[in-house]
């Protein structure tokens, strides 16, 4: 485990803004690694799922900054598995960077992106969340709090990146609508909500993988490369989705 010091909203933030700032490393890679491993630990629910079904099915709620260019990203990956994927683009009008990129990418190659919600999402085998990350301070409203109720209806596996989304950073307060996720998956380092009692009712397994970050702005027990997730702390016992 980290210390709480590392943990912060505020230290994980500094240490993306070093990692670009002081040591060059563009935002787009960051993404580019933190798309990995969400592939990779997603790829891994979809085995343990054990479905018989070919090809797998998920679906991928993007929000507006960059934990929806997360959920792009990773749609890139799970694509080129030959894993069938839906994005639901929440945002079409964002001006975010590196998700445009990414989505301009999945358009090129053909994924499939829509800008409503499905009736059901009983066809797919796993909900991705990418709708909020760990800006959140307020409760998240309009179309985006009627996504997070949609996926908490759904009755398949979710799995939240960064953060379930709905969930403040710092505390793992859920201050209205929130992802009640299967597994979560840190980007770097795990946010201390996800460590609160509160944050654990709704992150689930907490997995956590690197983004390559430098080894020098990490603590010593981070590993900075490559983006392989590990679990990091198995969350409360739950009924079956």
């Amino acid at each position: 485990m980290f210390r709480r010091e590392d943990c912060t909203r505020e230290a994980i933030e500094n240490i993306d803004r070093q990692a670009t700032d002081r040591f060059g490393i563009p935002s787009l890679i960051l993404m580019e690694h933190a798309s990995i491993g969400i592939a990779r630990r997603a790829m891994e629910m979809l085995a343990e799922a054990a479905t018989t079904a070919t090809p797998s099915r998920v679906i991928i709620p993007c929000g507006p900054g960059g934990n929806g260019g997360d959920g792009l990203a990773t749609a890139r990956h799970l694509h080129s598995l030959a894993v069938e994927t839906l994005i639901i683009d929440l945002a079409p009008s964002s001006r975010h960077t590196d998700r445009c990129t990414n989505r301009q990418i999945c358009q090129k190659i053909g994924i499939p992106i829509v800008e409503e919600l499905p009736p059901s999402g009983s066809d797919a085998h796993l909900i991705i969340d990418c709708i909020l990350g760990s800006g959140t301070h307020d409760q998240p409203r309009d179309h985006l709090a009627t996504a997070i109720e949609w996926i908490n209806r759904q009755s398949i596996p979710v799995l939240a990146v960064d953060l379930p989304s709905g969930m403040v950073a710092d505390t793992g307060e859920c201050r209205g609508a929130s992802v009640i996720a299967t597994e979560t998956i840190a980007l770097c380092l795990p946010h201390l909500g996800l460590q609160e009692p509160a944050g654990l009712q709704s992150s689930g397994d907490v997995w956590i993988t690197p983004i390559g970050c430098p080894s020098a702005l990490l603590p010593e027990n981070a590993s900075p490369f490559p983006p392989q997730p590990q679990l990091l702390i198995p969350g409360p016992a739950r009924p079956s989705q």
